[in-house]
């Protein structure tokens, strides 16, 4: 059977098709682009129409170097495909890279983003500026802060006696620094940057996030200013994605993702917007936007006849009469007047080729298609074009079909399984298909319409077995072993797994994805994974409500992650929102909001909100012991964590007897060697400690060690956990050595089990360094904690006060190695991080003020440093 043959044409979908209608609509906007607003030029229509084609070509055909009569424009182009529709924010900052490769500047804009990123979610990992004015300097010197505390107060000197505050605003932006050089903006930017406070304060963080797309505007505005001749075109391609993806409860009413689009065109002066979608844009309902959209909106339906004969020319087929056989195949419909879809076209010419390759004469007969339909003259032309590749291919694509993508290693396990009869050596000939795309990251995918079509070929059993196997296929690849050992294609892998197990149903999903995401979560790809449970938060809302206890858990996993993660901003909204769902629907007494209620106080009690933690502690036990009874293990843990909370408020008469009640209930109802026995244990061991019981701190400690070391071994996490929280105590008593060796145990453990990258390695070697200052050793201390800080960094939580607790340290290596100025800058760093996050007066915040009261005394500033003291409360010494 002949192989198929290799393209050596490009397809009608994929390249531009001389289209003259679009081309004369977007030229004549061009041309008469207004100076003072913004306008709108739409293309939609159905997949396969090629609008991505048309996109493309236009941004070529743009560029000034190739055509001088477009050299004033200052292009951008935004793909939406593949990027995630959740976050409005990040849409300005792809916007914004775009326009910055064309030379704007946007001091406004990075200056305001800066302040809302901080101010909302400055635990997560920031995204990639290009040419950017501001820079994220955390730490110092090779760190990232060199210079950032004096070009901050040059910046303040700069701007304080033009902007009301700006002085406090750039102190809040602690661990940003404006790049030298770049200082002319200021003196003409003082009028928009005065948007970002009410009178003197600075405005709220929401109201910041509200205020990007507006900042975006003032400096594309500000750049045609300068440069009057100049205009801007932006491109948005696959614009439907946003409704379909961007997380509205409609779809387009009140998605902040479209409404940060609209307010940006809304503001932009001298600027064109060509969006290319599937639907008409909806922002012709809205009455600002009706008149500007009116007859702007343009169906980019099939080519027509005159356009596709040219395509065809090109290829070469040189038969006219041919040339018309193929395109009355391709048309919509059976009517002569129908538009030709470019997909089909393409089809069209693979059938030609196919024949070629078989030494066959194409004819016109060939290329004729009986059915009326769009959808019945897609199917005959699919199955046609399967046939003339042969029986092994075409079983091959018929498998590959039911998954969204697939790579080499899934091509193999198609043909293997079903025994397609398929050369393991045509994978790169599938790649040739002119249907088939190569994605970035080396899979390929069909044309969905190309994938849909060829799947309603499928007996309902074949299709269930084919997708049985790509779901084994997909979820065996993965699975790692060990939370250590995963990498980016293991979550690939569950990706592909998870779209094509939501195929067969939203029953026992969310249990699913609990269950083969685990190893993920627990590894240092944590974040990755958090699309997923973002897509099933909406899935299982969408098709079984709200309410459903499905929906319920994946919100529920969701919150979990994001706090895992160190997303606090993002977090607390989800398990505000899961807590109100189970007071509402399930009602306060039950047992499922006691369990919200406690996951949610373990949430606060991470983040420093003491008082709402307990508030919320309390509520979870009270439930619980009502709905559950006292004996149930969720009561116990929930006692355990209203002890420990207690505990750290220095309520040790409150603390104490609900630890002993918890053991009690635990050691009744469980197994004695049940691990849960040793986490009970572990924490009223740091809880002895806190009170001074030494004596029986130890004892417990070693009851939790013992246990977990012979029930789940002695390179098990939890027995790292324990190893790490019994070395503090060790280090308070000043038992360095001993403590250094289980500090060196516990960063062997989380490295064995979690991999050399992960938060929680980064956690143990802070601690490590922290002994090994105690001990004197500041070289080895150094190189624990420049590992800890690097990890923080790779991992995206460098603001994370566990993060800041390592760079406390290091500022506590500074001083002991006389580097008193360093020592300050990262000292204040840690303690403005910490006040931010957990508050001013929190055990950790205080802490960095002691550090950084040291560091003041060291420089001479002794008023500083008695006036950081008394501000977080620290005692002299």
């Amino acid at each position: 059977m002949p192989q198929p043959r290799r393209r050596n044409s490009q397809a009608a979908n994929r390249v531009f098709v001389d289209r003259e209608t679009p081309q004369r609509v977007f030229e004549d906007a061009a041309f008469s682009i207004p100076a003072d607003r913004s306008i709108v030029r739409v293309f939609y229509g159905v997949g396969g129409q090629g609008k991505t084609a048309l996109c493309r070509e236009l941004m070529r055909k743009t560029d000034g170097a190739r055509e001088p009569a477009y050299a004033f424009l200052r292009r951008a182009e935004l793909d939406l495909h593949g990027r995630p529709k959740d976050d409005p924010d990040r849409l300005l900052v792809w916007i914004r890279n775009a326009f910055a490769e064309t030379g704007i500047g946007f001091p406004c804009f990075d200056l305001a983003f800066a302040l809302a990123w901080d101010a909302t979610r400055g635990e997560e990992p920031l995204p990639n500026f290009t040419k950017p004015w501001l820079k994220r300097a955390t730490t110092l010197s090779q760190y990232g802060l060199e210079g950032a505390a004096d070009a901050a107060k040059q910046v303040a000197t700069e701007l304080v006696g033009g902007v009301p505050g700006i002085g406090f605003a750039l102190k809040k932006l602690g661990t940003w620094s404006i790049e030298k050089g770049k200082r002319a903006w200021l003196e003409r930017t003082h009028e928009p940057l005065k948007a970002l406070y009410d009178g003197e304060q600075l405005k709220k963080p929401y109201e910041l996030s509200e205020l990007l797309p507006w900042m975006l505007a003032q400096d594309l505005n500000a750049h045609l200013t300068d440069n009057p001749e100049e205009r801007f075109v932006l491109f948005i391609d696959e614009y439907e994605r946003v409704a379909d993806e961007g997380g509205a409860s409609a779809r387009w009413e009140d998605n902040p993702f479209d409404r940060h689009m609209r307010r940006l065109v809304a503001e932009t002066n001298g600027m064109l917007a060509v969006f290319f979608s599937r639907e008409k844009l909806p922002w012709e309902s809205d009455p600002d936007w009706r008149d500007d959209l009116r007859d702007n909106q343009h169906l980019l339906g099939g080519l027509a006849a005159s356009d596709a004969d040219r395509f065809l020319a090109a290829v070469p087929i040189g038969d006219a009469a041919l040339r018309r056989a193929i395109i009355d195949g391709a048309r919509e419909t059976a009517s002569p007047r129908a538009p030709v879809y470019p997909l089909m076209l393409d089809l069209q010419v693979a059938h030609h080729s196919a024949l070629l390759d078989k030494g066959i004469a194409p004819s016109a007969e060939q290329f004729g298609v009986a059915a009326e339909s769009f959808e019945g003259r897609r199917l005959e032309i699919v199955r046609r074009l399967l046939r003339d590749y042969g029986t092994p291919l075409q079983l091959t694509l018929e498998k590959l079909s039911v998954a969204r993508r697939f790579d080499r290693a899934a091509f193999e396990h198609v043909v293997r399984t079903f025994g397609t009869g398929l050369p393991l050596d045509q994978f790169d000939r599938i790649d040739d298909l002119s249907f088939v795309s190569r994605l970035d990251d080396g899979y390929l995918s069909l044309h969905n319409l190309v994938a849909e079509t060829i799947r309603s070929t499928l007996e309902p059993d074949a299709r269930l077995r084919a997708s049985a196997a790509m779901l084994e296929h997909f979820l065996a690849r993965s699975q790692a072993r060990t939370p250590a050992e995963v990498t980016h294609a293991h979550v690939l892998a569950l990706y592909e797994a998870a779209w094509i197990r939501l195929q067969q149903g939203i029953d026992g999903y969310i249990d699913w994805l609990a269950d083969n995401a685990l190893k993920i979560a627990q590894s240092r790809f944590e974040r990755e994974i958090a699309e997923l449970w973002r897509e099933a938060v909406d899935v299982t809302e969408l098709r079984l409500g709200a309410a459903h206890d499905d929906a319920l858990g994946a919100l529920n996993s969701y919150a979990i992650l994001m706090k895992q993660s160190g997303n606090y901003a993002r977090a607390r909204p989800l398990y505000e929102r899961l807590l109100k769902l189970c007071e509402t629907e399930r009602g306060p007494g039950h047992s499922d909001t006691a369990v919200v209620r406690n996951n949610f106080a373990v949430f606060l009690r991470e983040t420093g909100d003491y008082p709402a933690a307990i508030r919320l502690f309390s509520q979870a036990l009270e439930t619980s012991l009502a709905s559950r009874g006292e004996k149930h293990p969720g009561s116990a843990t929930m006692m355990m964590n209203l002890a420990e909370l207690h505990g750290r408020l220095g309520e040790h008469d409150k603390a104490r007897p609900l630890f002993e009640r918890a053991l009690a209930i635990r050691e009744e109802i469980l197994d004695p060697d049940d691990p849960d026995i040793a986490t009970i244990c572990n924490c009223m061991g740091s809880h002895l400690w806190r009170t001074g019981n030494h004596a029986g701190a130890r004892a417990m400690f070693d009851r939790a060690l013992s246990l977990r070391e012979r029930v789940l071994g002695r390179d098990h996490p939890q027995t790292g956990s324990t190893l790490n929280d019994m070395a503090l105590m060790l280090q308070d008593l000043g038992e360095l050595d001993v403590a250094r060796d289980h500090f060196e145990r516990s960063v062997a453990i989380s490295e064995a089990n979690q991999g050399p990258d992960h938060a929680d390695l980064a956690a143990s070697l802070n601690n490590l360094g922290g002994v090994l200052i105690d001990l004197g050793d500041i070289g080895a201390a150094e190189d624990a904690l420049q590992r800890s800080l690097a990890i923080y960094a790779k991992v995206g939580t460098a603001d994370h006060p566990a993060a800041n607790r390592a760079r406390r340290n290091m500022a506590r290596v500074h001083l002991a190695s006389g580097r008193a100025q360093s020592a300050h800058a990262l000292a204040e760093a840690a303690l403005e991080a910490h006040a931010k996050v957990l508050g001013a007066k929190h055990e950790t915040a205080a802490e960095s003020a002691k550090v950084l009261a040291d560091a003041l005394g060291a420089l001479g500033r002794l008023a500083d440093a008695v006036a950081v003291r008394e501000r977080h409360g620290v005692a002299a010494g």
